[in-house]
């Protein structure tokens, strides 16, 4: 597959929702939004690599958002590796932000919420099924948002192979194309494991399970099915490993998933953003009204009713 785009010969008022739509089928559901529409136009070129697929955009500034409605509405765990050849580009995640310029390599989760405020003169995206990179590297997930072996000479040689895969004619050799994707993913592992070669590793990558965890339970608070076994399997991992990683932290991800959604039900009656005492209890996953209402004067010292009529 080998596909170009240009909004060169889209109506003017019509280019940038065109644009925006061919980025968004062939990598990520996200929400994006432009501080110039009548000036806009770009190009998108999009390749199969074997397993991977490789694009290269080139736009004016725009902004990219991924939040929990996404994760929910359009469910995607690629990740996405992004080369800035020309331009700059500014990506959020898991709590870090990191400023990529000419050069700069990032990792991001699809899985996770993101924004990326973007100005790609020339930018280079490769989109990877998410067991094809944790297969190699199963702590990946908590790699994003940062310069990928910043400076040295293994990130440089990952670039060189992403911008020549960029430009190859492979189309009909599926061999080739597949055995190029491995190497492109082994490298990126070898990058991968340097970043952390220089941290504690073990300690890194429970903060970030932590982490990532706690945005997952956020995310589905109003799911009342949700329970550890889902949870670790959203995050790759065993529940045996998950309540270790909690455990560090005097809690337990059941216990941390109650109390996320007991805070929530609290808030949202406390700020009248609820009619009903039941709304606050089902859209927080609590499917016993009883149950909710004793383990909330439990730990609030009224009823639920008592709160609402504030209000």
């Amino acid at each position: 597959m080998n596909l170009d785009y240009s909004t060169d010969t889209v109506e003017r008022s019509q280019r940038f929702d065109y644009w925006s739509d061919v980025v968004r089928k062939h990598f990520i559901p996200a929400a994006s939004r432009v501080p110039d529409r009548e000036h806009f136009n770009a190009h998108f070129s999009v390749r199969s690599l074997g397993n991977l697929t490789l694009a290269e955009m080139s736009s004016p500034r725009h902004y990219w958002e991924r939040d929990a409605q996404h994760l929910r509405s359009g469910p995607n765990e690629d990740f996405m590796l992004s080369l800035m050849v020309s331009g700059h580009g500014v990506l959020s995640q898991s709590g870090r932000e990191v400023v990529q310029r000419n050069g700069d390599i990032v990792l991001y989760d699809a899985a996770r919420p993101f924004t990326f405020d973007l100005l790609p003169e020339s930018n280079l995206l490769v989109r990877i099924p998410r067991l094809q990179l944790l297969c190699r590297f199963p702590e990946a997930q908590n790699l994003t948002a940062m310069h990928l072996a910043d400076g040295h000479p293994i990130a440089r040689l990952l670039g060189s192979m992403i911008r020549e895969a960029a430009v190859l004619e492979l189309s009909g050799r599926e061999g080739m194309q597949a055995s190029l994707a491995s190497s492109l993913l082994d490298m990126l592992s070898a990058v991968l494991q340097f970043q952390v070669g220089g941290t504690d590793a073990v300690q890194f990558s429970h903060d970030a399970l932590f982490q990532k965890t706690r945005d997952y339970i956020a995310a589905h608070l109003d799911d009342c099915e949700l329970d550890v076994e889902q949870i670790a399997a959203a995050q790759h991992v065993s529940a045996r490993t998950l309540a270790r990683v909690f455990a560090e932290h005097g809690t337990t991800p059941i216990q941390w998933l109650w109390k996320q959604r007991l805070e929530a039900s609290h808030r949202a009656l406390r700020e009248g953003r609820v009619r009903q005492v039941t709304q606050a209890a089902f859209q927080h996953g609590f499917s016993d009204l009883s149950h909710f209402c004793r383990v909330f004067k439990k730990a609030y010292g009224v009823t639920p009713q008592t709160l609402l009529r504030r209000h």
